[in-house]
C-alpha cells in the first residue's frame, strides 16, 4: 500500500493540475465548431435564398438546397420543413424532400405526411414525399397503401400510387395487385394507369392479365395495351380476347387504348382493326394515333400496308388515321409513297394534286419531293402552281425565286398573294424590279403584303412606283440585301387603314366577318354588367361598317348551331348594302351552339374573299369537324388553294385553337376578357 501511495497522489495530483486546461481546450473546440456550423449554415442559407425566387436557375436552387440538406443540423431541418411548406404547390417542392432526404431527419414524417394530403399539392411533390415517406418502414407504408386504397382524393390517391409504383417492396406490389382487381369497373382502371411505371413484375402482369379477362371494354383494353407496350409475350394472346369485345364503335378512350396496343403488338391479321379504331372520332383517339405512330416506325409491314391500304381508304378519317401513325416513318421507309405520287404526278396531276397536299408533311421527308413542287410551280395550270408554291413556302424553299417572280403577274390574286409572301421570305435581290413593277397595282391586303416583301429587301419605304423606280436606278449596283435582324419587323403597317375590329386594322378590301352568336355570347360583361359579349361585337361590327369606305366589300356570317350568312358573298357597302347590313347586325339574338368549322368553309367558298374576322367565345359543339386536330388540318388544306388570312378573336378566354388557326393562316390572335 505504502508503494502505491505516491502513484496513487500523483495521478490525483495530476488530475487536480491538467484537467481544468483540458476541458477548457475542449469547450474553445466545440465552440469553434459550432460557430463554423453556424456559419456554414448562415452562407448555405443566405446563397439559396439569393436565387430562391429566380426561374431561370432552377437547377441551380436544387444543387443549393441539396447542399444545405447534406448539414445535419435541427436548424437546418427546420429550414426545409418551412420551405416544403411554402413549396408544395410547385415542382420544386420535389427540391425540398430531395434535400430533406440527404439525413436522416425522424421529424419530417408529419411534414411529408401533410405535403402529400394538401389539397393544393403538386402531383410531383405528392410522388416524391411517397417515396420518402416508404424510407420511414412499414407504419408510414401501411398508412401509405391504407390512403392508395381508400382516399376521397383522386389526386391524392394518384400522387401516391404513382409514388408507391417506384418503390422496390414486394408487399407493396403484392398489396397493388390486389387493389387493381378489386372494385368497380372505373378504379380497376384507375389503379391501372396509375401504376403503368411498373414494369417486369409477375404480380403485377398477372393481375393485368386479370383485369383483360374481367375487366369491362376500356379496362380490359386498358391493361392489354400495358402489356403489349411493355412487350409482355402474353399480350398478343390476349389481343383476340380484347377485339372481339367490341360489339359496334367504340367510345374514344377505350379506343384510344386499341389503337395503341394493336401498334404495339404489330400483328397484320389486325391492321385493319387498327385503322378502324383510329378512325374513330376524339381527341384522345388523336393522341393515342401520335403515340403509336412510334412503334408503327419501327416496322415494315405495318408502314408498306399504311401506305398501300391505310392511305388508299375510301373512309376519310382511315386515311387520316393512317397518315398519322406514318409521322414517324423514316425517309427510307416512305420512298415508295414518294414513288407513287409521282407517277400520278405525271398522269393525272390535276386528280393527284389533293393526294399531294394531304400527304405533304411525309413526302417533305425526302429531299428530291422539293424539285417535285419546283416543277409544280412552273405548270400551266393555276391550281398546280399554287400548290407547288405554297408547300414550298411552308418549307422555306429558295426553289421557286424565278417562278414565282413571275408569278406576280397572275391574274389570280391568290397566287400573287402567295408569291409575296413566298419572295419576302426567300429573299433574293433579283426579285426587287419584279416587286417594284407591282407598286401601284395592287391594293387592300395584297398592297400590305408588297409593302412588306419590299421592305424586307431593302430596309426602305417609299409611297410610290416612281419613287422606288428612282431609288433601285440610284441603288441597284452592287447592292446587297440588309441584315435579317434589321428587317425582322418585315415592315408591317396598318396600310394606311385607320379602320380596326377589336383593335386589329381591317387592310383587306374583301372582308367576311365570322361571327358566334351562340347562347353563350349572352354572358355579361364590363364593371356594370349591363352589356353582353354579342352587345360588344355588334357595336365594334357597327363601328366598323360605318367608317368603311364604299369600295371595300365586306359580308357576315353568324353561327350558332346553323351558320346563317346576311349575304350570299361579300357586297361593297353602298348606301343602301350598308343600312341592311346595320339593321341585320342591330337585330341579332344570341341563341344554340358553337359550329365553328361550318361557319369557316362557308366563308371559303365566296372566291372574293381574302381576309376573315373569326370571333367567339366557346369551342367547336358541332359542325362537320369539331376536333382541334381535324378542324387546323381542313383550314390548312383550304388554304393551299385559297390563301385567306383569318384574324382570330377569343371572347372571355385563351382558345389555342383560334392561336393555332391565326399563327397558320399568317392571321393575329386577340384575346378579350
Amino acid at each position: 500500500m505504502e508503494r502505491s501511495f505516491p502513484t496513487l497522489a500523483r495521478l490525483l495530483l495530476s488530475s487536480a493540475f491538467f484537467a481544468p486546461g483540458v476541458f477548457c481546450q475542449e469547450a474553445s473546440a466545440k465552440d469553434e465548431a459550432t460557430q463554423a456550423l453556424k456559419v456554414k449554415i448562415d452562407q448555405a442559407i443566405k446563397d439559396y435564398e439569393a436565387i430562391r425566387k429566380d426561374k431561370t436557375k432552377v437547377a441551380q436552387r436544387r444543387r443549393m438546397l441539396g447542399w444545405i440538406g447534406e448539414i445535419d443540423s435541427p436548424r437546418v431541418t427546420k429550414y426545409l420543413q418551412a420551405e416544403l411548406a411554402r413549396l408544395s404547390r410547385y415542382p420544386s417542392g420535389v427540391f425540398v424532400i430531395d434535400a430533406m432526404s440527404k439525413r436522416r431527419r425522424p421529424g419530417v414524417k408529419a411534414d411529408l405526411m401533410r405535403s402529400l394530403k394538401r389539397a393544393d399539392a403538386h402531383l410531383t411533390v405528392r410522388v416524391a414525399a411517397t417515396e420518402a415517406l416508404f424510407e420511414f418502414g412499414e407504419a408510414a407504408t401501411a398508412e401509405l397503401l391504407e390512403i392508395a386504397s381508400d382516399s376521397k382524393n383522386v389526386k391524392v390517391r394518384q400522387g401516391v400510387l404513382n409514388g408507391l409504383s417506384r418503390c422496390d417492396s414486394e408487399l407493396v406490389r403484392r398489396e397493388l395487385a390486389r387493389l387493381t382487381n378489386n372494385g368497380t369497373h372505373a378504379n380497376r382502371r384507375f389503379m391501372l394507369l396509375n401504376t403503368e411505371t411498373i414494369v417486369g413484375d409477375a404480380v403485377i402482369d398477372r393481375a393485368r392479365e386479370k383485369a383483360v379477362k374481367q375487366g369491362n371494354l376500356l379496362g380490359a383494353s386498358t391493361a392489354w395495351r400495358m402489356l403489349a407496350e411493355q412487350s409482355n409475350p402474353r399480350a398478343l394472346t390476349l389481343t383476340l380476347d380484347v377485339i372481339e369485345r367490341v360489339y359496334d364503335v367504340p367510345d374514344a378512350l377505350a379506343a384510344a387504348e386499341l389503337v395503341r396496343g394493336l401498334a404495339a403488338v404489330g400483328d397484320a391479321d389486325f391492321y385493319p382493326a387498327l385503322l378502324r379504331f383510329g378512325a374513330v372520332r376524339g381527341r384522345a383517339v388523336q393522341q393515342a394515333l401520335k403515340v403509336a405512330a412510334g412503334s408503327a416506325a419501327t416496322q415494315p409491314e405495318l408502314i408498306d400496308f399504311l401506305i398501300e391500304d391505310g392511305l388508299e381508304s375510301e373512309v376519310m378519317a382511315e386515311r387520316m388515321a393512317a397518315k398519322t401513325l406514318l409521322s414517324q416513318a423514316s425517309a427510307a421507309a416512305l420512298q415508295p409513297l414518294v414513288v407513287k405520287v409521282r407517277k400520278r404526278l405525271k398522269r393525272s396531276r390535276r386528280k393527284t394534286l389533293d393526294t399531294a397536299s394531304d400527304l405533304h408533311e411525309l413526302l417533305s421527308k425526302d429531299p428530291t419531293w422539293v424539285q417535285d413542287l419546283a416543277s409544280m410551280v412552273s405548270a400551266s395550270d393555276l391550281e398546280s402552281r399554287m400548290l407547288g408554291l405554297a408547300l414550298l413556302l411552308e418549307m422555306k424553299s429558295p426553289a421557286a425565286v424565278t417562278a414565282a417572280q413571275k408569278c406576280l403577274k397572275n391574274r389570280a390574286w391568290e397566287l400573287r398573294s402567295l408569291a409575296f409572301r413566298y419572295l419576302a421570305v426567300n429573299r433574293d435581290v433579283t426579285s426587287i424590279p419584279a416587286l417594284i413593277s407591282r407598286y401601284g397595282v395592287e391594293d387592300g391586303r395584297l398592297k400590305h403584303e408588297l409593302d412588306a416583301a419590299l421592305f424586307v429587301h431593302t430596309g426602305k419605304r417609299c409611297w410610290s412606283r416612281g419613287d422606288w423606280s428612282r431609288w433601285w436606278r440610284n441603288n441597284k449596283e452592287g447592292f446587297a440585301l440588309p441584315h435579317p435582324n434589321t428587317v425582322k419587323a418585315g415592315g408591317t403597317t396598318s396600310g394606311g387603314q385607320t379602320v380596326s375590329y377589336y383593335d386589329i386594322p381591317l387592310v383587306s378590301a374583301r372582308i367576311a366577318f365570322v361571327v358566334d352568336y351562340s347562347g353563350s355570347m349572352g354572358a355579361k360583361v364590363g364593371t356594370d354588367r349591363k352589356r353582353t359579349r354579342l352587345d360588344v361585337a355588334k357595336k365594334q361590327l357597327i363601328s366598323v361598317f360605318s367608317a368603311l369606305p364604299k369600295t371595300h366589300k365586306v359580308n357576315v356570317i353568324l353561327f350558332e348551331s346553323n351558320v346563317d350568312p346576311i349575304w350570299k358573298e361579300v357586297r361593297p357597302l353602298t348606301n343602301s348594302n350598308r343600312r341592311e347590313l346595320l339593321e341585320e347586325v342591330q337585330a341579332v339574338k344570341q341563341t344554340g351552339g358553337t359550329n365553328m368549322f361550318d361557319a369557316i368553309e362557308y366563308a371559303y367558298q365566296d372566291p372574293e374573299v381574302d381576309t376573315i374576322y373569326l370571333l367567339t367565345d366557346g369551342d367547336p359543339a358541332s359542325g362537320r369537324f369539331t376536333e382541334p386536330a381535324e378542324i387546323l388540318e381542313q383550314i390548312r388544306l383550304m388554304n393551299r388553294a385559297r390563301q385567306i388570312v383569318i384574324h382570330c378573336i377569343s371572347i372571355g378566354k385563351r382558345s389555342q385553337l383560334l392561336k393555332d388557326i391565326a399563327e397558320l393562316t399568317n392571321g393575329s390572335y386577340k384575346e378579350v376578357r
